[in-house]
């Protein structure tokens, strides 16, 4: 994960706007972490890719997927997902606990995850001019968009499935249901 030439991020870019305004709709969160728990889906990179489709009006191609994919990866690996688990680990326990000092720190992790979220949505938003350009009369489909999204992290057991489980169906029509018309 590379920052600019001058060492700054765009933390309060769009890219950061738009995944706070969907994440927050109704039903989005839920369906996020669904797809997150159980494929293993990046939701930064999620929230980026529907970013690039509404509001850049731009498809990502499966390559580009995947390059901003390894481009993350060991940062949401690294740091993301450790902050995450701590966090949730805090809500039962060790000892001492659930507790009000506990709920404390747990809430300062959490607002430490927010913040490396961000930052990879920065980085994501970046990278996002190194890739190759839109062919021209490519359309943007936001079902298929997510589909490849999917597929990106989707053990092979599930890729091999000729239909997606009623509740990863379910989640991907609250995603649709809930994008930002323009």
């Amino acid at each position: 994960m590379q920052p600019s030439s001058d060492g700054s991020l765009e933390l309060e870019g769009p890219q950061w706007a738009f995944a706070v305004d969907l994440y927050q709709r109704p039903g989005v969160s839920e369906a996020c972490l669904l797809l997150q728990d159980r494929l293993g889906v990046d939701v930064s990179l999620l929230l980026f890719a529907l970013y690039v489709a509404a509001k850049r009006g731009r498809m990502l191609a499966t390559a580009d997927l995947e390059e901003l994919e390894r481009a993350v990866a060991p940062w949401r690996e690294e740091v993301v997902k450790p902050l995450r688990a701590l966090r949730r680990r805090l809500k039962s326990g060790p000892a001492p606990a659930p507790s009000p000092a506990a709920e404390r720190l747990r809430e300062r992790i959490k607002a430490a995850e927010l913040h490396a979220e961000q930052i990879e949505l920065a980085v994501l938003a970046q990278r996002l001019d190194s890739l190759p350009a839109l062919r021209p009369g490519a359309t943007v489909d936001i079902s298929k968009l997510l589909s490849a999204v999917l597929a990106l992290y989707a053990p092979p057991s599930e890729r091999a499935r000729r239909g997606r489980a009623p509740d990863i169906e379910a989640a991907i029509e609250t995603i649709l249901g809930s994008m930002p018309r323009t």
